[in-house]
């Protein structure tokens, strides 16, 4: 069943608040906007370390597929 996240404007780059399985929130950054995944939508993220890491080192960020029902954008002072 494919999930629409209704009002969800993530783009990549963006820092994005995530909830993992024991419901803890995180900070981490969205390598895609919401796209879909095999049985569900996603949010493509990775740590803040490995964003940065990868942009100082000219290569793409390693990232992890996150459900987007569980992604927000995150608000940064």
């Amino acid at each position: 069943m494919r999930t629409y996240v209704e009002g969800m404007n993530i783009t990549p780059g963006e820092h994005v608040s995530v909830v993992n399985a024991r419901g803890e929130r995180s900070i981490r950054v969205a390598l895609t906007g919401v796209t879909a995944g095999r049985d569900f939508d996603v949010v493509w993220i990775c740590n803040i370390d490995e964003y940065e890491s990868a942009a100082r080192e000219g290569r793409e960020p390693e990232g992890v597929p996150w459900p987007a029902e569980d992604v927000q954008a995150a608000a940064m002072a």
